[in-house]
């Protein structure tokens, strides 16, 4: 999305638009070949917001879970670690009919703890080097940006076409 209000040039400013601060984590994990992608893990202020009323959040292609600043904190990641990347790890090496032995390579966030398990080494990449030498932070997470604002642009554009509003109220 824009990081900026863009007016008309007749404009001085633009009255009464403040910057929408909702914002979500969200944390991909896949295996070296890319041959298996595990369910995301999505960060959200709530966990169950008003406009997923009804919804069966369990059902989602996620794993949903909530904080306030939507940072993945050490709590966040242990539960997800233990609940989510365990179990799946081990469905798709059993599968695969592999010995459950894994490397988890993780950049130094503040909120990825030091974890033990008997299956999964950890190796922590250095500060700042993430996006040099993490192929999945080149290739998957800049794919999804780009398809999530190319489909956010596409929504706007539906909604203004099919009905009086203006892009704010959408």
């Amino acid at each position: 999305m824009p990081n900026r209000t863009y007016v008309a040039e007749a404009q001085k400013r633009s009255d009464g638009f403040k910057v929408a601060k909702d914002r979500v984590t969200l944390l991909f994990c896949s295996n070296a070949s890319g041959d298996r992608m595990l369910k995301p893990l999505l960060v959200n202020q709530a966990l169950k917001p008003r406009s997923m009323k009804g919804v069966d959040l369990n059902k989602l292609p996620v794993h949903w879970m909530a904080n306030k600043k939507t940072w993945v904190t050490t709590d966040i990641f242990t539960k997800w670690f233990n609940k989510c990347f365990v179990p799946e790890v081990r469905r798709y090496m059993i599968v695969k009919g592999l010995e459950i032995k894994v490397l988890l390579i993780i950049d130094n966030a503040p909120g990825h703890p030091v974890l033990e398990h008997p299956n999964v080494q950890f190796c922590f990449l250095p500060p700042n080097t993430t996006s040099l030498i993490q192929l999945l932070d080149q290739d998957i997470i800049a794919t999804f940006k780009t398809y999530y604002v190319k489909r956010t642009f596409q929504y706007v554009l539906d909604k203004l076409n099919d009905e009086t509003l203006t892009v704010i109220d959408v």
